[in-house]
């Protein structure tokens, strides 16, 4: 087995004394155990049978940091002194905390209770999974997509490489974004046999509003046996775990294509292969290493194409059409930036970066004119600036995730932004000169900001994968704000992979 993935046996040794069961240890299984993988399914070895009613997930069960069930499969495994708890559905979070904890409830064949909760703490390693490699058992290599975007209207099909060389089936599962309660909808009707060559949907899936992304689980075994393995949608001997997009339509308005020497497959390794870790940011934890298949989905512009999504390939360069009045329309009551349309109108100018993108960016990195960086840097602990004065960053320059706010403080100190004016005329400078207008690099779209794609893992602005999709909520409805009455057009450049 997989030595990520294998299975640890803790040993809950108990005796049959008094009538009950005796716990050895307290109430604990062992010190708490970390970087935990998230596909960790946990064998519990008693030192008596169990009766099979009892072994369920109201006397067994993991609980989150905040004490709350995550819903496992909780079996009796072929020896019946022994359990086996399955992590849920595509694996446990990475980075967070969770409890085993095994109840009063559980008793043995003889009708005996545990005479005390047990209970072990372990945190899961900061990584993300594409899925499972129990060995010995059928696992999947790869998927590719037959649509991709997906629209609504069609039903997406799935060409699967498996390494057994034995009768496999899938049975598919995806959930939405949009679905805070995490519910996976089957896109089959229990396991499937290929079809000439690949499984295909029985239904189709909502766009949403602004385009959908679906995490897809894959999982494979034997035809005609049970799963080794099982969770909380089916039992199962391998999953896998991919990503694809929903929308309702194309747009193929005001497009211009870039063609790169390097197929999407090559760029996506050299990412993996980078320097700079790639991570996805979910919620607030910035380091959790991101897998293969999720760099893909980001990476790929073909998830992209609609009216929303493509606006990370909006070019970044200057074009007249916007003026300081309707740029102070827009800042009114944003905080430090009230009234400084004239320095963003000529900041972008002077560096031949779109005033409506400068202003966007600056929105974003600021929370409106609300951050520490945008309120006068670092303070110490009375109060007073570290370097004797404010100091100014607009834009996020070298606030890398260690300390964002001191690292940006110093970068701002180091080069004289202690006025708003010259914040931000020096940070639309910086990234002028090292993205938008770059000779080398040409980084004039938010997609090339993040991904480089003419040299990938090399001149890239953020680590978290889905930056750049990230700021398409703000870019649209900031844009629209401050173009709002003129007569910009706005222009895409949209990457083609060979």
């Amino acid at each position: 087995m997989n030595k990520n993935v294998k299975t640890l046996i803790i040993t809950a040794a108990f005796a049959l004394v008094a009538f009950q069961f005796k716990v050895s240890a307290d109430s604990s299984l062992g010190s708490p155990r970390i970087n935990i993988d998230t596909n960790k399914e946990w064998t519990v070895k008693f030192s008596s049978n169990l009766e099979p009613s009892t072994v369920n997930s109201t006397n067994i069960q993991v609980t989150d940091k905040n004490n709350v069930q995550v819903p496992v499969a909780v079996t009796l495994g072929n020896d019946p002194s022994t359990v086996l708890v399955s992590p849920k559905v595509s694996g446990y979070d990475p980075s967070e905390k969770y409890n085993l904890v095994i109840g009063e409830g559980l008793k043995s064949v003889s009708g005996k209770n545990l005479s005390n909760p047990l209970s072990m703490q372990f945190t899961t390693s900061n990584k993300y999974s594409d899925g499972t490699s129990y060995t010995d058992l059928p696992k999947i290599t790869s998927n590719k997509f037959e649509y991709e975007p997906l629209l609504s209207s069609e039903k997406q099909g799935f060409f699967i490489q498996c390494d057994s060389s034995s009768d496999v089936q899938y049975r598919i599962f995806v959930n939405g974004q949009n679905d805070k309660d995490g519910n996976y909808t089957e896109l089959t009707n229990g396991y499937t046999s290929e079809d000439s060559g690949k499984i295909t949907a029985l239904k189709t899936l909502s766009a949403g509003t602004n385009g959908q992304k679906y995490k897809a689980v894959i999982y494979v075994k034997r035809t005609g046996a049970t799963g080794a393995h099982k969770d909380g949608n089916t039992e199962y001997d391998n999953y896998f775990v991919d990503y694809f997009r929903c929308v309702d339509s194309i747009d193929a308005g005001s497009n211009e294509y870039a063609n790169y020497d390097i197929s999407l497959d090559d760029m996506v390794n050299t990412q993996l292969n980078s320097d700079s870790t790639p991570v996805f940011v979910a919620a607030n934890v910035m380091d959790n290493a991101a897998t293969k298949n999720q760099i893909k989905y980001y990476a790929d512009p073909n998830n992209f194409l609609d009216s929303y999504g493509k606006y990370q390939f909006l070019k970044l360069t200057y074009a007249d059409g916007v003026t300081a009045d309707s740029l102070n329309n827009f800042l009114k009551g944003k905080g430090i930036f009230d009234g400084k349309g004239q320095a963003f109108l000529d900041a972008a100018k002077n560096n031949n970066i779109s005033v409506a993108y400068l202003v966007s960016h600056a929105m974003l990195e600021t929370g409106n004119g609300t951050s520490k960086l945008a309120n006068g840097g670092a303070t110490d602990s009375n109060g007073n600036y570290i370097y004797g004065v404010p100091v100014y960053n607009f834009f996020g320059i070298n606030a890398t995730d260690d300390n964002a706010v001191l690292n940006g403080t110093k970068t701002a100190y180091e080069n004289g932004w202690t006025t708003v004016e010259s914040a931000i005329s020096g940070g639309a400078q910086w990234i002028g000169k090292w993205y938008i207008n770059n000779p080398s690099t040409n980084q004039n779209t938010l997609y090339k900001m993040r991904w480089d794609p003419g040299n990938p893992g090399q001149h890239e602005y953020a680590t978290d994968i889905s930056w750049a999709y990230k700021q398409i909520p703000n870019i649209i409805k900031e844009m629209q704000d401050i173009t709002a009455g003129s007569n910009l057009t706005l222009e895409f450049e949209i990457p083609k992979y060979k």
